[in-house]
């Protein structure tokens, strides 16, 4: 894995911090439960201002169409509580990128205040 972040400190208060964390553990975990326990996995952290971006990625085979509605029916609700649910909690946004064959990003953006 592969972290990068800002030179200077990216500051939030520690309740916030908690929560950003187990979501990107969340989207680490489907890495590592999916793609594999190797897999390369890159998170990226930006400061722009009013708000900060988290993106998660990976070189995975990406998840196929209708899967994630599937999980969901199946009771499997990772995405959407662990992952969109905590960002919708904490007044984010979250958008995911992913095509058979082409892997999945993540890009978690939260607000300051």
């Amino acid at each position: 894995m592969t972290v990068s972040v800002p030179g200077s400190p990216v500051i939030f208060p520690s309740a916030i911090v908690e929560e950003l964390t187990a979501v990107v553990r969340a989207c680490l975990d489907n890495v590592r439960i999916h793609v594999g326990p190797d897999a390369s996995a890159w998170v990226l952290l930006e400061d722009v201002g009013p708000s900060v971006v988290v993106t998660v990625r990976d070189e995975g085979l990406g998840i196929v169409p209708g899967r994630l509605e599937e999980a969901r029916a199946e009771g499997r609700l990772g995405v959407s509580e662990s992952i969109r649910g905590r960002v919708t909690d904490l007044g984010g946004t979250s958008s995911l990128v992913t095509s058979p064959g082409q892997g999945t990003e993540w890009e978690l953006t939260f607000p300051r205040g």
